[in-house]
């Protein structure tokens, strides 16, 4: 415990707590794709969801753990830089580095936001809804919450480009924590990170414009 109050071990958290995540979000999209395939299959998803509530609702704990610890660290990992260095370098540092590491702090603030946001619709709206028939049309119907409310949808696809962002970054600084700064190793975990940087968020986002703006053309 004494390890996890340092600096190290806050990194190690970080890492640990932002790679879980990552899966979720990978599940996560694999469900929501069913979308695609139509409103039976995707009612009946979300239905037999129901039937393991309890489990259900554990693996939301567990998240939510996740996320309050993950969170905890990145604030108290700033915090300690600010205070390690109260004035800042005479030469900016920040132009050797990429976008994704200078915007770091703002991409969490918007999928922190985006979290409140979906967690307040989406997620709200299915715990009280007794019409099982009903999900689909919610999500792409729904003029208040769902993709027929254009500001929905553009939430939707801003969040999922400031989510790529974060975990970019996110895995290369998760590399570094682990010790993993070349070799073969960390050519084969860069190219399996793209899965969750780059195809997740796309996958998000593609799901967005398309019932938010493609299929309303059609």
């Amino acid at each position: 415990m004494n390890f996890l109050q340092t600096i190290m071990g806050k990194k190690i958290l970080m890492a640990i707590t932002g790679i879980l995540f990552c899966f979720f979000l990978l599940l996560h999209l694999l469900n929501n794709l069913t979308l695609f395939v139509g409103a039976e299959t995707f009612n009946t998803l979300v239905s037999s969801l129901e039937a393991v509530k309890p489990i259900v609702r554990i693996i939301e704990l567990l998240l939510l753990i996740i996320l309050v610890v993950h969170i905890y660290n990145a604030v108290s990992l700033f915090l300690k830089s600010k205070k390690a260095r109260p004035v800042p370098y005479k030469i900016n540092s920040q132009e050797n580095s990429n976008l994704t590491s200078r915007t770091m702090i703002i991409s969490g603030l918007v999928i922190f936001l985006f979290l409140v946001v979906h967690l307040g619709t989406f997620w709200r709206t299915f715990q009280t809804i007794n019409n099982h028939s009903n999900y689909y049309e919610i999500i792409i119907s729904n003029q208040t919450i769902g993709f027929a409310n254009p500001l929905i949808t553009l939430l939707y696809m801003a969040a999922s480009i400031f989510i790529g962002m974060h975990l970019k970054h996110g895995f290369e600084s998760a590399f570094k924590t682990f010790g993993i700064h070349n070799g073969k190793i960390k050519t084969v975990l860069s190219k399996v990170s793209i899965v969750f940087w780059f195809f997740v968020p796309a996958g998000f986002f593609i799901i967005a414009m398309w019932f938010g703006m493609i299929k309303g053309l059609l």
